[in-house]
């Protein structure tokens, strides 16, 4: 935080309020995928939804990290993003939470998905903020 008294104004001996949840998940003993994200309050659920995308639901990467997030920590707030279908929102609201009409970007979620067996890593990068990501083969070098 740049601006003198913000929540994470620099200062010696203070951590951050948060970060961006670095997260690595294992296979056999060897890291297999990474996913991490800024966003306060939101982190976790970016980077929670984004495996499960992944990992679960057998998303390709880029996919999973694009898919649309939802976010609640209370009764009161609810936020989703552009890309949510409506009819899924309606469901939601009828079931008692409290969507409202407007979506916002939750998360800015960077990953990279490791394959041991053909040396290669692919980095993907959220298209919500300005981000990039490079995939290297290293048995070509």
């Amino acid at each position: 935080d740049a601006v003198p008294g913000g929540a994470n104004e620099v200062q010696p001996n203070k951590r951050p309020l948060s970060s961006m949840t670095p997260t690595i998940l294992f296979k056999d003993d060897k890291p297999v995928l990474t996913v991490g994200s800024p966003g306060g309050a939101t982190i976790i659920s970016s980077v929670l939804q984004t495996i499960l995308y992944h990992i679960e639901y057998g998303m390709e990467l880029k996919a999973a990290v694009e898919e649309p997030r939802i976010y609640t920590n209370k009764m009161s707030s609810y936020r989703y993003e552009d890309g949510v279908p409506a009819d899924v929102l309606g469901k939601l609201n009828g079931m008692g939470h409290k969507f409202g009409i407007s979506p916002v970007d939750i998360g800015n979620v960077q990953s990279i998905s490791i394959d041991h067996e053909n040396g290669t890593f692919k980095g993907v990068a959220d298209s919500s903020r300005n981000g990039a990501a490079i995939g290297i083969n290293l048995k070509r070098k």
